[in-house]
């Protein structure tokens, strides 16, 4: 089986852990666990068995994960070793080799290469800045076709921090109710919306809507790898047929600190320390860009842990990012890993220190 190479994950893998100012991330500012526990429950982490647990999640995390979502029960949710294995096994559970996919880009691509690996013809939905980082739902109308399974979308977006209003999708929930499709949605960065309360679910919204969602982006906890998908009982159980094939189970120790974290004051308590620091880092990259707006500019974002800003230089983004990684020791991400040259990927969910020194580097190359 031939698959293209992941371009974003390739060069974060390869740079992110070589360079004094890594910008390069998506997320916030991880926890330690003795931040994010107290001490009972660290203590408590020692009577944890490191066993095999349940194969598609433990019931009682499955039970509280269903409960962040409206009538919805433990059969409606498959856990997973991060938000990446639900996108693999979302594909392989509903697509197969000849089935048409309407994806919106830019975009996490995970799906479109596994797509386009098995045989799937995946038209493209370009969000333009002009738009807001918006679709246009006529042309998603035009795209979708009888051989059209799935409708993929990431809300709030990946990297341009644009967040959907509540018309739009239910505008798409009406596309895909018409034609009688799935319509997953990404939803890892829900609950870091900056200016407004947490958005719905379209798991809530849609009968066949199936959502990926985890605790690496709002939730900050990265290195528990835990993810998940909600979606229709019988399309769940076919995701739990795939996973018996991939990772089997996930950690005892990331599922019982999750069921910890996902409890409703905990929750609420991280998504709060996250909305703070990234609308500090939001408004601090808002005055540098306007310090220096004859090289860069932005829409702000809306939500996640990052910025998507042109620059205004006559060079490829992913020669400008390997300069500024080899000579200011800076990683950034460029945009033409997401078929938009002229921009690059700022993180905003470091801590502001770090942020303000990797921009002043980033300043000083392109004065330079």
């Amino acid at each position: 089986m031939q698959i293209e190479e992941f371009t974003l994950e390739r060069i974060q893998s390869l740079y992110e852990n070589l360079v004094e100012f890594n910008l390069s991330d998506s997320g916030v500012h991880p926890y330690s666990l003795k931040e994010l526990l107290t001490p009972e429950q660290l203590l408590g982490l020692h009577d944890v068995e490191l066993g095999y647990g349940w194969t598609n999640g433990g019931v009682e995390l499955r039970d509280t994960i269903a409960c962040l979502y409206k009538d919805r029960d433990r059969d409606n949710v498959m856990v997973t070793n991060g938000s990446a294995e639900a996108n693999f096994i979302l594909v392989m559970t509903l697509l197969e080799p000849g089935d048409e996919m309407v994806l919106f880009v830019p975009n996490y691509l995970q799906i479109r290469g596994w797509a386009k690996a098995l045989g799937v013809t995946v038209k493209e939905i370009v969000l333009r800045e002009e738009l807001g980082w918006l679709p246009d739902l006529d042309e998603v109308r035009a795209a979708v076709t009888p051989k059209t399974k799935l409708i993929s979308l990431c809300n709030p977006n990946n990297p341009t921090g644009s967040l959907l209003p509540r018309a739009t999708m239910d505008a798409l929930v009406e596309i895909a109710r018409e034609h009688d499709v799935y319509l997953h949605t990404d939803e890892i960065y829900k609950g870091s919306e900056l200016d407004t309360d947490e958005s719905i679910s379209f798991a809530d919204l849609y009968e066949k809507a199936v959502v990926t969602a985890g605790l690496s982006k709002a939730m900050a906890l990265p290195g528990l790898r835990l993810g998940w998908l909600v979606g229709p009982a019988r399309e769940i159980y076919g995701t739990w047929q795939r996973k018996d094939y991939t990772s089997i189970t996930t950690g005892a120790l990331s599922e019982h600190i999750a069921n910890i974290v996902l409890q409703p004051a905990k929750r609420a308590e991280i998504l709060t320390r996250s909305r703070r620091l990234l609308r500090e880092n939001r408004a601090f990259l808002t005055s540098w860009i306007e310090a220096h707006n004859n090289l860069f500019s932005y829409l702000p974002p809306k939500a996640g842990g990052m910025a998507f800003v042109r620059y205004n230089r006559d060079i490829n983004s992913s020669v400008l990012v390997d300069r500024v990684r080899e000579q200011k020791s800076v990683m950034l991400v460029p945009g033409d890993v997401y078929g938009l040259d002229g921009y690059i990927r700022i993180g905003i969910g470091a801590q502001k220190h770090h942020l303000e020194a990797g921009l002043g580097r980033l300043a000083d190359f392109m004065r330079e």
